[in-house]
């Protein structure tokens, strides 16, 4: 691959050390190239476009994986993503795996998990060594990197540059962004481009820079390492000894406005500078640019599905905070609940008030019990961007596969476990169908809260905002639910609000599943369940049971439909 762009500015920098990352990002086509004041990038004769990503490698720099999966595994799942079946075997990918940690020495580590807050992992040294091995396992053309040596000890280091320089001269591109490196990297450098206040003040043969800056005036100092060199002179650490013809140079660059870069308009004036641009200027002139044709992914959808969601599964298991101890944790509580209502008798008044109070109860464990959901999207917002952007798998494939490997083994079972608990010791009615229906409609309230902790996860990206907007909407819900306040003694304008309540819905299906048909005594009188039911207004027909499963599924669906349009907008320009 060839990459040509022009020299030109980035739009307010926003650091001392981002303006490298920024050119590199836009290069990469990973940031808007709106950026950039002036130039153009182009591979292979082709503009840059977000479609670079699957087709090219990018190493961010700080390391990018999944905490609970050894290093094998996360190369194993670049590797089984990235590499088409067309192409290669599951025996040609293990190949690949066991090669790329051999060269990055990950031998000794390959079977240890990343590590997590909860987890102890490998080291940050590894964690990067693994991150550049991620994008190794395909052995891109081009290979973009964002300072692959930081965090790494100086002889780690050297094995990476080492380990690129052996890419390049293989016939791959590599571009990476590098800060202040020792002179055994700087040495192996073929190419350099120095950049200061957001414009480039060299760029050219890496072994012509000293000359170029002594030129200038500027003296390297013997066995000074020339990054430090470098780094002194942009920092005007150095001053420049003028000399010769270079006195007009600098003098003029002291008349200069003060928003002018010295450095970067001397290069500009520089035969440098001059010979690139005549040298992009004649491989412009003589090629038709073009847009390229659309890549797509390497394997297909059902593949990607698979991978993911085993992944996503993995991932809970090993996780003690969202498998185990959720688990536990809804026994315990079904327990204590159990024991709180335990066998409610059919005698008045505790007949109804205790039945209809553990119904509303329960619908409200069952909604605020999700607002951890709120944490899906956020926790791994950084991940998915980065594996999305990067060609593992598009947006659908992530998002089903929370759907099917999360909500499952989190929001289904647990609640049919604390259903079954509390249902046979609240001696609630003594039926098959009866008991699966209560499962089902508490499934149904779960999911459905949980989809609106989808909604909001997938919108936002700090817990903070997260936390306050879906409180909001279960507050809400929770009053028009019907039991706290009569509906029909609100204000019109308001009382519409009842049809968009999750506990309306619940609430209305658990009372009609339980009192319906049902005798309830006081002394020498008795009183129907389905009385009730009128009395607050309740449809208890076979069609007024359902409405409420068939409105609880709406929600969820339209939930989890606005949920994916919200992934699917994320700003993928980093």
């Amino acid at each position: 691959a060839s990459v040509n762009y022009g020299y030109s500015q980035i739009r307010q920098p926003t650091g001392p050390y981002l303006h490298t990352t920024l050119l590199l990002d836009v290069i990469a086509g990973r940031k808007d190239p709106k950026c950039l004041k002036s130039g153009q990038a182009l591979v292979d004769n082709t503009i840059v476009t977000s479609d670079l990503r699957l087709c090219s490698a990018y190493v961010v720099q700080n390391g990018i994986l999944m905490g609970t999966l050894t290093v094998r595994e996360n190369l194993a799942f670049s590797a089984n993503l990235r590499l088409s079946r067309k192409e290669y075997s599951s025996a040609d990918k293990k190949m690949r795996v066991d090669s790329v940690i051999q060269e990055l020495g990950l031998k000794d580590c390959a079977d240890t998990k990343i590590g997590t807050m909860f987890l102890r992992g490998v080291s940050g040294g590894e964690k990067k060594r693994c991150s550049i091995g991620m994008e190794l396992i395909t052995s891109p053309s081009l290979l973009f990197l964002d300072e692959p040596t930081t965090g790494l000890d100086a002889n780690t280091a050297n094995a990476i540059i080492e380990l690129l320089q052996k890419l390049s001269k293989k016939g791959k591109t590599v571009i990476f962004s590098i800060h202040q490196p020792r002179y055994s990297i700087f040495s192996q450098f073929d190419h350099l481009t120095l950049m200061n206040k957001g414009e480039i003040i060299y760029a050219g043969a890496a072994n012509k820079a000293i000359t170029y800056f002594e030129d200038l005036g500027y003296k390297c100092e013997p066995f000074n390492n020339p990054a430090d060199f470098f780094l002194d002179v942009t920092n005007r650490t150095v001053l420049p000894q003028i000399h010769n013809n270079q006195s007009d140079k600098c003098s003029s660059s002291e008349e200069m406005e003060e928003n002018e870069n010295p450095l970067a308009v001397i290069y500009r004036q520089s035969p440098h500078f001059l010979k690139v641009k005549d040298r992009l200027s004649q491989i412009s002139d003589g090629l038709e640019v073009t847009k390229g044709d659309r890549v797509g992914y390497a394997t297909p959808f059902y593949y990607q599905l698979m991978l993911v969601s085993g992944r996503t599964v993995r991932n809970i298991w090993r996780n003690p905070q969202t498998s185990y101890a959720q688990l536990f944790l809804n026994i315990f509580f079904g327990i204590l609940v159990g024991l709180i209502y335990y066998q409610i008798p059919h005698t008045l008044p505790e007949a109804l008030q205790n039945r209809t109070g553990a119904f509303f109860f329960l619908v409200i464990n069952m909604v605020f019990g999700n607002l951890s959901a709120v944490e899906l999207f956020i926790s791994e917002r950084v991940l998915f961007i980065h594996e999305n952007s990067s060609g593992f798998y598009c947006t659908s494939v992530y998002f089903l596969s929370k759907v099917f490997a999360d909500l499952i083994p989190n929001r289904i079972l647990p609640v049919f476990i604390f259903s079954a608990i509390l249902y046979f010791m609240m001696g609630l009615k003594p039926d098959v169908e009866a008991f699966f229906l209560y499962c089902l409609t508490m499934s149904m309230v779960s999911l459905s809260a949980v989809s609106l902790a989808f909604l909001v996860s997938a919108s936002v990206g700090s817990f903070a905002m997260a936390n306050i907007l879906i409180a909001l909407p279960y507050v809400l819900m929770m009053v028009f639910g019907g039991f706290l306040v009569n509906l029909n003694s609100m204000l019109s304008w308001m009382s519409w609000l009842k049809w968009a309540s999750i506990f309306r819905y619940g609430y209305n299906a658990l009372a009609i599943n339980e009192l319906k048909d049902q005798v309830f005594t006081s002394n020498y009188t008795s009183v129907r369940g389905d009385m009730y039911l009128d009395h607050q207004e309740i449809d208890h027909s076979t069609w007024g049971f359902w409405q409420n499963q068939v409105a609880l599924t709406g929600i969820m669906c339209v939930c989890l439909i606005l949920a994916y349009v919200q992934l699917r907008r994320i700003n993928r320009w980093k």
